[in-house]
C-alpha cells in the first residue's frame, strides 16, 4: 500500500472534554495505520480547567501492547505523571515502544472531588523534542 500524506500525522481526541469526580482512562489510541507503518511518536495537549477540593490531580500518558490495556500497561517515554492545577495547560511528548496508547487522570482525596480536563493529541513521525510550530 502506498502512503499517503494524510499518513504522516493524525489528530485524535484522547480525552473529551468533561468533568469527573474519579480516576478516570482515556481512549485507547492505535498508533498503528497498517501493516508496514506505525506513529512512533505523539504529542499531548492536556487543557485542565475547574478542580474540585481533592487532594491532588494527575495526568500521565501509559502504553499497552493490548487495545484494553489488561496486561504490560507502563508508563510511555515523555509520558510521566504530572501533578496539575486549575486553568492550566500541559505537554507530554511522547515517544511509544507499544502499540497502544491513553491519557490518565487520577484523583486522589477530598470530600467533593472533581476536574475539568480535555486532552488532544497530534501522532507524528518526529524526533524528541518536538520542534516549534508557529
Amino acid at each position: 500500500m502506498q502512503k499517503q500524506l494524510r499518513q504522516d500525522i493524525k489528530k485524535v481526541n484522547a480525552f473529551a472534554i468533561q468533568t469527573i469526580t474519579v480516576t478516570t482512562n482515556g481512549r485507547a489510541i492505535d498508533t498503528k495505520l497498517g501493516e508496514s507503518f506505525s506513529f512512533e511518536t505523539a504529542l499531548f495537549h492536556a487543557e485542565v480547567g475547574t478542580l474540585g477540593d481533592q487532594t491532588s490531580t494527575k495526568i500521565k500518558i501509559q502504553e499497552s501492547d493490548v487495545s484494553d490495556f489488561s496486561s504490560g500497561v507502563q508508563t510511555a517515554e515523555g509520558g510521566d505523571e504530572v501533578t496539575v492545577a486549575a486553568d492550566k495547560s500541559y505537554k507530554f511528548e511522547v515517544k511509544r515502544a507499544k502499540r497502544y496508547l491513553r491519557a490518565v487522570v487520577t484523583i486522589t482525596g477530598g470530600t467533593t472531588p472533581s476536574a475539568v480536563v480535555y486532552i488532544g493529541a497530534i501522532l507524528w513521525n518526529v524526533s524528541k523534542p518536538f520542534p516549534i510550530l508557529s
